[in-house]
């Protein structure tokens, strides 16, 4: 009105206009006027005839079940449509409740300067079996610039946060680095006050995925599924009980930090986190038997058979199960 546009409602249809220029139109239905085409303010006024077009191809999309514009165009090509033409599909609400879907993820590359810079977090539990050490969750932790990972077994979720602060003061001891990343999910293991707290008084900057996307966390889901693969493998293997998952768990890590990853082309996690190749003299297999020596009287066996269970942190020998 203040722009000199006049209205005028009769015959159950209401247009506003300026001289012959009709901006809007509108058709009365059920109590109010309901916008017919589109509400144009320039040198073209809204058309009868792409109005028809508009609803016979929206009388078609829901005729054929909301099927896609390419369809009905391919359809009416061959005059199937009773000899009526589609045109553009105006936007359906429909649709989108009933065909929305998540698009492709795509792959995120941190561009890390070094070690420790970023740290990727997650954990896996609860298991139905308790393993030998009253551990129903395994905490992983993965540095992105080396694919180094770290493994702790947790009896309750609550732990979490008391083996990160862990984690942390062993590796920025030995690297002399800071953990300056650290990625979760939305887990309450990893967002409770007490976590938040720390690392902001640390200078740590949190990275948490969208609720429901452990896509996004990737690195640590699927650094997960290679721990639990080779640890079946080696289970099933070594004919060994279920209560000894977070053992054979704990050796595919330690095996997986000597194997070549494309993340890494192709190196070795140990050899780009510490910086020299592995030793790969000493290794077993996992699940073999082992004779640890003994001394128990001058008439006892000098040997005792075990089950071999992998390599013992700090301690320069073997882990063995009588």
């Amino acid at each position: 009105d203040s722009q000199g546009y006049k209205y005028v409602a009769e015959g159950r249809v209401l247009k506003v206009s300026k001289g012959a220029f009709i901006v809007i139109k509108g058709q009365f239905s059920r109590g109010l006027y309901k916008l017919q085409g589109s509400t144009v303010i320039g040198s073209v006024s809204v058309s009868s005839s792409s109005d028809q077009d508009s609803d016979t191809t929206r009388l078609w999309h829901m005729r054929l079940g909301h099927m896609s514009e390419a369809g009905m165009c391919i359809l009416s090509k061959r005059d199937l449509l009773c000899g009526q033409k589609t045109g553009k599909l105006d936007f359906c609400e429909h649709c989108v409740y009933g065909k929305h879907r998540r698009v492709k993820f795509s792959t995120t590359i941190h561009k890390t300067k070094g070690t420790v810079d970023y740290i990727h977090s997650d954990i896996l539990g609860p298991s139905r079996v308790v393993s030998k050490g009253d551990a129903r969750y395994m905490l992983t932790f993965i540095d992105d610039f080396s694919r180094h990972v770290w493994v702790y077994f947790l009896k309750n979720k609550n732990d979490a946060f008391s083996k990160f602060v862990k984690f942390k003061a062993c590796i920025e001891n030995q690297t002399s680095k800071k953990i300056k990343h650290l990625r979760t999910d939305n887990g309450l293991e990893f967002c409770d006050s007490q976590f938040n707290e720390f690392c902001e008084r640390n200078g740590i900057v949190r990275h948490r995925t969208v609720r429901h996307t452990p896509q996004q966390n990737g690195v640590a889901e699927r650094m997960n599924r290679t721990l639990l693969e080779r640890a079946r493998c080696m289970l099933f293997q070594a004919d060994l009980d279920k209560s000894f998952w977070a053992e054979a768990c704990n050796h595919a890590c330690y095996l997986v930090n000597r194997s070549p990853s494309t993340a890494i082309e192709l190196k070795t996690p140990f050899e780009v986190f510490f910086g020299t190749p592995a030793n790969y003299s000493d290794l077993k297999v996992f699940g073999c038997p082992a004779y640890a020596h003994v001394n128990d009287g001058k008439l006892e066996p000098r040997a005792l058979k075990c089950i071999f269970l992998g390599y013992p942190s700090g301690v320069k020998g073997y882990r063995l199960w009588c």
